[in-house]
């Protein structure tokens, strides 16, 4: 099979003999080449930074070509800007007449993110005055740091994501879905469409996801989550009883896979629950608990930056626990795990350098656009072209993992992320419509099960990087200012409380001058209450 840019797959594809489970876990905001473009793939064809380039962007204003590398550090001292608008700008395509993604703009987009001094980005009343006041806010500037965003992660840094890389199938051209936030990518991950959305919207989507069409087919389906996991956006998962009991603690992953209790899909969130500090400032409390890999978790300041330690742990090293202890929990059921599939991805790039410009004609899903959005884009809008989704957004890691899978592969095939609800659809509902055009193309993942017997001897082990044992209960949420990235899960933690009280949960018992983090942590309790309740009662 080929794909729109004529590229094959090395690969020969299969049916997915055998597969009675699927288990995808996203984590966030990293690129293919910011943690695999130096890995020592074995496999000559393998597109990452090894290769003969020339891998470089421009200086800012002007200055001297800036090329990648493999020094990259497990912290920053700037989150990259990962908006709809910057990731044009990353691409190349900020200009309304550039038509074509030449990833050329990396540099100059992470140097504007640390000045503050960008042109306006927005439109409409509210749109302008955010912006003025952006640019106006009291605060320090960091200059000179745009080279940092090209400086990507040696295989060391990285020893699961590394290994797992090697030893599976790593697919080369699995794109974002969107050049744009968080949201509207995870969306697709479930839904096959952003509801139009390049940005982050909170608020409640009500878009058919792969989660109902599976249960249709029959097929169970479970979410596994910590803290306020951004799949709370789709209220008919959780808002029935007989749903709301689908959801369940992480720790009861691996539970469920030594009791057999794992469903047909899995879904993992990881906790996105952020430090509210910078990691050289001496305040953490003990409660920091994210593990996403996030790059606004992994904050230093910027005097602290050049000496700071690289093997310093922090949320980008509990991700790599977290992707270890899901497959290990895997491993250690092998007639299970030689059932099953396993995806690591991240949403989106979190705007890291990546050199694979993405395609630019893959088929739109249909878009409707809530009514309250289209309110609120008149008074506050990006000014960028409106976007069609004819073109994907930058290149994310994604691993197939499975004791059928050929160690070594690579797969060249273009995907997005709605390659998840066809994938899931090819093995478990094959007669269902598609949610979307966009999963109606996106390639499935199945079919890099190509092992007539599955692999055993020979399999990693991971163990050593798994985490410390999690605590009982959650610590509490710390005090200081909510981190940007986050504060749209504070406010969709507000949505989801207010439909909770509306489905009989009473009001938590909050204090009456409570943090934003406080209330969001107390939802997430009162959420995971009810999921308790529904199982009990069902």
């Amino acid at each position: 099979m080929s794909d729109q840019s004529g590229l094959s797959s090395s690969v020969p594809e299969r049916a997915g003999p055998g597969v009675e489970h699927v288990i995808v876990l996203v984590l966030e905001n990293r690129s293919f080449d910011h943690l695999l473009g130096y890995l020592d793939h074995p496999d000559p064809t393998f597109d990452g930074l090894r290769g003969p380039g020339p891998f470089v962007n421009p200086g800012w204003e002007h200055g001297p070509a800036v090329a990648a590398s493999d020094d990259g550090k497990t912290v920053l001292p700037i989150d990259p800007d990962h908006s709809h608008d910057a990731v044009l700008e990353q691409l190349g395509m900020r200009d309304p007449a550039i038509r074509q993604p030449d990833n050329q703009g990396f540099v100059r987009s992470y140097e504007r993110k640390g000045r503050g001094n960008g042109p306006n980005s927005h439109a409409g009343p509210v749109g302008k005055a955010v912006d003025l006041y952006h640019r106006l806010r009291p605060g320090t500037r960091i200059r000179g740091r745009g080279p940092l965003i090209m400086r990507c992660h040696a295989p060391q840094s990285v020893p699961v994501l590394a290994t797992l890389a090697k030893e599976f199938a790593v697919c080369t051209r699995w794109f974002a879905s969107v050049p744009g936030e968080t949201w509207p990518n995870r969306n697709f991950i479930h839904a096959a469409t952003s509801a139009g959305e390049t940005d982050i919207e909170p608020g409640f989507y009500y878009d058919r996801t792969i989660f109902e069409l599976l249960e249709d087919a029959g097929k169970s389906w479970h979410i596994y989550h910590d803290d306020t996991p951004q799949v709370w956006v789709f209220a008919n998962l959780w808002v029935p009883p007989a749903r709301h009991a689908n959801w369940f603690a992480f720790t009861a992953f691996a539970e469920h896979v030594a009791s057999g209790q794992l469903p047909t899909y899995s879904f993992i969130e990881p906790n996105q629950r952020p430090p509210f500090h910078l990691m050289d400032d001496g305040a953490s409390t003990g409660a920091d608990v994210s593990n996403s890999q996030h790059p606004g978790n992994n904050l230093v300041s910027n005097a602290a930056y050049d000496t700071f330690p690289t093997e310093s742990a922090g949320d980008f090293t509990r991700a790599e626990g977290l992707i270890a202890s899901v497959y290990e929990a895997l491993r250690a059921k092998p007639d299970l795990f030689e059932r099953s599939i396993l995806l690591i991805t991240h949403d989106e790039h979190g705007g890291t350098y990546d050199h694979r410009p993405p395609p630019t004609d893959v088929p739109a899903p249909i878009a409707h656009p809530r009514t309250l959005n289209r309110f609120i884009r008149w008074w506050y809008r990006p000014v960028s072209r409106p976007f069609d989704f004819h073109m994907l957004g930058v290149r994310v890691p994604a691993i197939v993992i499975s004791p059928l899978v050929e160690r070594g592969s690579i797969s060249t095939e273009a995907r997005d992320h709605a390659s998840v609800p066809s994938t899931l659809r090819a093995l478990f509902a094959p007669r269902a419509d598609p949610l979307t055009a966009r999963d109606a193309w996106a390639p499935p993942f199945h079919t890099l099960l190509t092992r007539e017997q599955p692999r055993q001897a020979d399999l990693p082990d991971l163990s050593a990087h798994l985490p410390p044992t999690p605590r009982a209960t959650a610590p509490e949420p710390p005090r200081g200012r909510v981190p940007e990235h986050y504060r749209p899960f504070t406010r969709l933690a507000s949505h989801v409380g207010k439909k909770l009280r509306e489905t009989g949960v009473p009001r938590s018992q909050a204090p009456l001058i409570a943090t934003r983090s406080k209330k969001a942590a107390l939802v997430s309790q009162a959420f995971k209450a009810r999921a308790e309740e529904a199982r009990a009662s069902s």
